[in-house]
């Protein structure tokens, strides 16, 4: 399935009209996963102020949904008891009507990079702007602004829909270790940093370049868990680029307290016993 595009949208105007209770039908078996309201509007008709009160039968029969104004999505048959395709399936389209750069990040990166311990009970995204959280269908997803949203490095995931934007290997280590109340606590990024360096070896030279774009204890904090429960190689390189950063003792988690040994490699306080149970 595509998103609505000019060709598709010249074509709908060559065409007859077609009735509101038709839309979904005509979505689908034109394979459009995503249409504006001005595109509804062609496509009925109408004028665009129309659009809502004609798909207002629709939405309460969730057969197509409306997760940001001006955008509808299509629910295909297999997730009418979703009430709403899959977050990931509609991301893409909502961030480009939003015009937003983002990418899939936190949990939801780590569990499409083979880091499934924890399943993620929200889909989490890096937005390149403030953005609300919404429920979408049985999806919560969250937003969090982040500046270096254009900087770091992203891979594409195929979708039913397309591809998603969602980080890299190196950019998911680097994000949950300097969020980690984004992921449930330090126990919890440790799972992830193990099983995210177990599923494949991150690129060290990559991580060590990109963690200048993060607090120096993101770096730190990283370093302590790889070190301590994964069998990565070249972590040299990363204590080296730390140890050239800001002096100041960081905190293995900003959660605890300021008690605790202090880690002389990482120049880090041990503040709370880790206890990864993967």
């Amino acid at each position: 399935m595509q998103n609505m595009n000019s060709i598709i949208l010249n074509q709908i105007i060559k065409e007859k009209k077609i009735k509101a209770s038709d839309t979904v039908n005509w979505l689908l078996s034109h394979g459009v996963s995503s249409i504006t309201t001005d595109e509804l509007a062609a496509l009925l008709g109408i004028p665009k102020n129309q659009v809502p009160q004609r798909m207002a039968a629709l939405k309460r029969r969730k057969e197509i949904i409306s997760p940001a104004q001006g955008l509808w999505i299509p629910v295909p048959p297999e997730y009418m008891t979703w009430g709403a395709p899959q977050a990931i399936d509609m991301i893409n389209a909502m961030m480009k009507h939003l015009n937003a750069v983002y990418y899939v990040g936190w949990l939801s990166a780590a569990a499409l990079l083979g880091a499934s311990h924890h399943a993620p009970q929200v889909f989490q995204v890096a937005t390149s702007r403030a953005i609300k959280a919404r429920t979408v269908g049985r999806s919560r997803i969250k937003f969090y602004n982040r500046e270096r949203v254009n900087q770091v490095p992203l891979i594409q995931v195929a979708t039913k829909n397309g591809e998603v934007s969602v980080s890299s290997r190196e950019t998911t280590l680097l994000d949950v270790s300097n969020d980690i109340w984004n992921v449930g606590g330090i126990d919890h990024a440790a799972n992830l940093i193990i099983e995210l360096c177990e599923t494949a070896e991150p690129d060290m030279d990559v991580l060590v370049a990109l963690s200048e774009l993060y607090p120096v204890t993101a770096g730190r904090r990283l370093g302590f868990l790889m070190a301590n429960y994964t069998e990565s190689r070249g972590l040299d390189k990363l204590e080296l680029a730390c140890a050239k950063r800001d002096m100041a003792l960081s905190l293995l988690s900003p959660q605890a307290g300021y008690n605790g040994a202090v880690d002389a490699r990482w120049n880090i306080r041990i503040n709370q016993e880790v206890s990864p149970d993967v």
